[in-house]
């Protein structure tokens, strides 16, 4: 293996490692629905997302299914991927981003940008063979093949960003929605305006506190 191709390879395992953004946080600042990572003081690492967080332990699941809670003294460290958060600061959790996250963009980009990279591979790999005298067509197929490589992760992973973005925005507009309609109330519409009944049942209540007020003047005016 030559030492072009091990770089390749080291670099491809970077690009498809490096999306995993894990960062160092408080106990205190953990919350329900974070995608976390637990160092424990015996040494072994637990990944999953947070259904309980409480001052003295934190309950992990993974895959659906909870973990034994882990007390906050066996704790050494913990990491969190960025929170995402939808319209009312409730968060969104990576299962539920799962769920809701399709593959188009990223097939899409993947072989769409696939294809121009080996074409931008092959073109500079032509281009530096023809000024060597000797394995030019071992440069132009490393060249070729290493530039569609790593193109097409690049894409890829672009592509899976704007899915897990679209995902989030459809969560966001899920729950908003749901959250309008248990809002609403009867007598109140939507758009904030009142309706007919609600107008006349306020009506109804400034009728009687004039007549009530009216009665007590007549009986101030009997009973000086």
């Amino acid at each position: 293996m030559t030492a072009s191709t091990r770089g390749l390879m080291a670099l491809c395992v970077l690009f498809a490692t490096g999306c995993a953004r894990f960062s160092t946080v408080p106990y205190m600042e953990v919350e329900k629905t974070n995608r976390v990572r637990i160092v424990q003081v015996s040494g072994g690492t637990v990944e999953g997302t947070v259904v309980r967080a409480e001052p003295h332990q934190i309950t992990l699941s993974d895959r659906g299914r909870n973990l034994a809670p882990i007390p906050r003294k066996n704790i050494q460290s913990i990491t969190r991927k960025p929170p995402v958060y939808d319209d009312f600061r409730k968060g969104i959790s990576e299962e539920e981003i799962a769920s809701a996250q399709s593959k188009r963009n990223a097939l899409i980009y993947g072989f769409g940008g696939g294809a121009m990279s080996l074409g931008a591979g092959f073109f500079a790999g032509s281009m530096l063979s023809q000024s060597l005298t000797e394995n030019g067509g071992t440069v132009l197929a490393g060249t070729t093949l290493g530039s569609g490589i790593v193109g097409t992760i690049l894409f890829v992973r672009a592509g899976k960003a704007k899915d897990r973005r679209e995902a989030v925005e459809i969560i966001r507009e899920a729950r908003s929605i749901r959250r309008s309609g248990e809002d609403s109330e009867p007598g109140i519409r939507q758009d904030g305006g009142e309706s007919l009944d609600a107008e006349k049942r306020r009506s109804e209540e400034l009728r009687k506190q004039r007549e009530e007020l009216l009665r007590q003047l007549e009986e101030t005016r009997k009973n000086p």
